[in-house]
Formats: structure tokens, C-alpha cells, sequence
């Protein structure tokens, strides 16, 4: 029998109080808190810290993490230096960035305990949500899981994939990444190859493969179609469940900074919470999670932009909300070379990472044209303010080429601050028109 509300919460607190002991004596940002606050460790709650920004949060990035070997510029460096999501950082620590809907450049870290703590949950939760994953049967074989996201760098979908592909998980799944800024075609031919038991990726990109499946260009027959990283609707479910066959459709509601919090129910409409590990809190306009379960980088009360809205009875032991959950970003949309139009999508763009570089937009001013303003850190010299400047350029000159849009022109400048939208006071990664 499962446990009460009342009691999940008295174990969760205990949860709770063994971070705060293990942060309060690793991490000087958490020690000085506690300090200031008058706080006991056994005793204090949630509530009796600050909201952490993402803005916070780099500010203090090394007074924060709890290995003394990592700081803001060692993991800069190592970001700088590495492409591979199978390569760690002392060869043990996931690292992950992404600057978000916020467009302002985070720094994740996962070490093998942290990892080890999140498995034990869904381990011991695996009969509650066993009914919300489709069953793949026995095979004498290896169970073939695809996603189709942005894969060459240290991102949250991919370093997923990098896991599957590590210790004794590798004997049952065989797991490959398509990237998504790759001609449609050319990803349609290899997904052909590699026929999926599992298709996973972001929402608007799997929409795309529906559309190809119905064509018939793309023929596979997954048991699940997995959507993430996006907003999903029931009609969205609906449509990649007709597209592939009855595939079952579901949702997962993910990110960086904590990894799995929530899973699509039957209905289409509403998404159970994973909350064995995270602490939410609920806001009119943002969520505020704290992670019990990354010792690495502690994030106490981390304000996301993300609505939630309950609509289950409250005392109940699971949280159940509202499906949609609410990021969106526009798709940006080009006319290539030969007067043809292909999209580039907005999670190519919330992972640029350049050194230096704390936060940036696209601005669409044309058919084949946009701006790219850019924030550096105040520290950075004239030279490496140039160089960010630079890097920032290359990259978006790959990510065009390999695309087929190396027609498509752009401008980086470097500016003080990005504005946030005049109507919803909200930050927009991508806007079209001049701001």
C-alpha cells in the first residue's frame, strides 16, 4: 500500500535536511545562509531559503557546487574543448548546459551518485508508473531507442542517450541519436535503417516525422513515441499515435536542471509528477523546484518559468497537473539557396555555448536574415570580448551549413543587455521584426 501525503512529506523533509547538512558543510554560498538565517540544519525547511535564479546561480556557480575541484571556468574550458555528451568531466561528472526559453547560459553537473539516487526512485516508483509506459514485450535482442534532438554538444536529450549507452544498460538498449539540424531527408533515410522500438524527441520535430511517416517516406513502427521538451497537447498525442500505427503517445516533462519531473497520464490532458526527488512549488506565472537529489550543485528553491497548474485534491500522494506545461518558442523559418524554406529548431539555439558568452537572442529581420545579439561576462578583456564575439559566429555559421542555409546572412553584435517583450514582460529566445 502506498504511503499518505502526510507521510511522503515527513520523509521528504528528512531528504531535504541531509542536502542541507551535506551543502551547508561543501558549498560556501549554502554555509552562509544557514549562518546569516540563524538556520538548523535538522530542523529547517524548504521555505527558509531564498529563491535561486539562473542569474544567481552563475553569479555564485563556485561557491555553489559542492567539488572543490569544479569551478565556472573549468567546466567553461571543458565545454570550450568538448562536443562528446559520452565525455565527463574528470571523467566521472555529467556536465550539461543550456540557456533555456531565458536565453542566459546555465552550467548542470550529475555525479554517478547523483544519477544513482534518481534511479533508486524510479526504481522504487516503477509499479506506480509502470501502467504509464508502454510494454515492450521479451526480445531476443536489444530494445532499439531513437532521439531525434540537437545532439552535438553536452545537452540534456543527447547526455540521456550517452547514459543508455554506458555500463550494463548498453546489453539491453540500443540507443543512437538523429540530429535535428540535418536535412529532413537524410534523417527520414537512417531512421528507415535503424527501424525504432522507441522514438523520442522534441514535439514539433516528431510532429515533422508524422507527417513523413503518413507520406510514406518514413516507414517504421515504434511502440512508443515519447514527446519532450516542448509543449504537448492531447491533439498532439493523438496525431503521433494515428501517424505511427497506435504507437502509444505519451509525454515527458523534462529538463537540465532536473532531469525527469513528469509523465503524461492515459487521458492525454493531464501529467503526474515525479516529486520522489524534487519539492515543487506552485505560482500564478513559475514553478519554484528544489532537487533533493543532486548533491553536485545544490539548487534549493529554483525558480523555473515553467507553469504548472495542480488539479488534483489537495493531501492526495500524487501531484497531478495540467498537460500543458508552458514553453514554447517560435520556430525559426528560412528560404535556402534554392528558394525552398526549412526551419532551424529553437533547440539548436538554446544550446549555443561560447565561452564568455551569458546570454543572446535571434532576431528574424528577414526571409534569409537575422541579428544575434550578445551579452558577455563584464569581466572579458577587449580581446576576448572579440573572440566571443567570433565564436559565436562560427558557431552559427555550422549550425546554417549543416543545415543546407549557408545562403542565410546574420550579424553578431555585442550589446549591454536584451530587452524582454514590451506586452508579456517576458523574455523571447527567438522574435521576428526589429525590437
Amino acid at each position: 500500500m502506498e504511503e499518505t501525503r502526510a507521510e511522503f512529506e515527513a520523509a521528504q523533509a528528512q531528504k531535504f535536511r541531509a542536502l542541507i547538512r551535506y551543502a551547508g558543510a561543501r558549498a560556501p554560498y549554502y554555509a552562509k545562509l544557514i549562518r546569516e538565517r540563524g538556520l538548523d540544519v535538522n530542523t529547517c525547511k524548504a521555505g527558509d531559503f531564498p529563491l535561486l535564479t539562473k542569474s544567481i546561480l552563475m553569479a555564485n556557480f563556485n561557491d555553489i557546487v559542492t567539488d572543490r575541484r569544479i569551478t565556472k571556468e573549468v567546466v567553461a574550458d571543458f565545454l570550450t574543448r568538448s562536443t562528446d555528451p559520452k565525455e565527463q568531466l574528470f571523467g566521472q561528472i555529467t556536465v550539461m548546459h543550456t540557456s533555456g526559453t531565458s536565453g542566459e547560459v546555465g552550467y548542470f553537473l550529475y555525479a554517478p551518485a547523483d544519477f544513482g539516487r534518481l534511479r533508486a526512485a524510479a526504481f522504487r516508483n516503477r509499479r506506480v508508473f509502470r501502467g504509464l509506459f508502454p510494454s515492450f514485450g521479451w526480445h531476443f535482442r536489444r530494445i532499439r531507442v531513437a532521439f531525434y534532438g540537437a545532439t552535438g554538444g553536452h545537452f540534456a536529450g543527447v547526455s540521456g542517450v550517452a547514459s543508455m549507452q554506458r555500463g550494463v544498460r548498453k546489453l539491453f538498449i540500443d540507443a543512437q541519436a538523429f540530429e535535428v539540424n540535418t536535412p529532413l531527408p537524410d534523417v527520414v533515410a537512417k531512421l528507415n535503417e535503424f527501424r525504432p522500438d522507441a522514438l523520442w524527441g522534441y514535439t514539433t520535430a516528431l510532429k515533422m516525422l508524422g507527417d513523413e511517416q503518413r507520406s510514406g517516406r518514413l516507414n517504421i513502427n515504434p511502440l512508443a513515441v515519447i514527446a519532450t521538451g516542448e509543449m504537448v497537447t492531447r491533439s498532439d498525442l493523438q496525431f503521433l499515435s494515428e501517424a505511427f500505427s497506435g504507437a502509444r503517445a505519451l509525454s515527458l516533462y523534462a529538463c537540465t536542471e532536473h532531469m525527469m519531473l513528469g509523465i503524461s497520464n492515459p487521458d492525454g490532458e493531464t501529467m503526474t509528477l515525479m516529486d520522489d526527488n524534487l519539492m515543487f512549488e506552485f505560482h500564478e506565472d513559475h514553478s519554484v523546484i528544489t532537487n533533493l537529489f543532486n548533491y553536485t550543485l545544490p539548487l534549493i528553491r529554483y525558480r523555473m518559468s515553467d507553469i504548472l497548474r495542480p488539479v488534483s485534491p489537495s493531501g492526495t500522494r500524487r501531484i497531478v497537473i495540467q498537460n500543458l506545461v508552458g514553453r514554447t518558442e517560435q520556430m525559426p523559418v528560412f528560404v535556402n539557396r534554392g528558394g525552398a524554406k526549412d526551419f532551424i529548431s529553437p533547440h539548436i539555439i538554446n544550446e549555443i555555448f561560447v565561452k564568455g558568452v551569458t546570454r543572446f537572442q535571434m532576431q528574424i529581420t528577414g526571409p534569409s536574415e537575422f541579428r544575434f545579439p550578445i551579452c558577455v561576462d563584464a569581466g572579458l578583456n577587449a580581446a576576448e570580448r572579440a573572440a566571443a564575439a567570433t565564436g559565436v559566429r562560427v558557431r552559427l555559421a555550422e549550425i546554417l551549413a549543416q543545415k543546407g542555409l549557408s545562403n542565410v546572412t546574420f550579424e553578431v553584435q555585442i550589446v549591454a543587455d536584451i530587452p524582454l517583450n514590451e506586452r508579456t514582460r517576458k523574455f523571447q529566445l527567438i522574435v521576428t521584426g526589429n525590437l
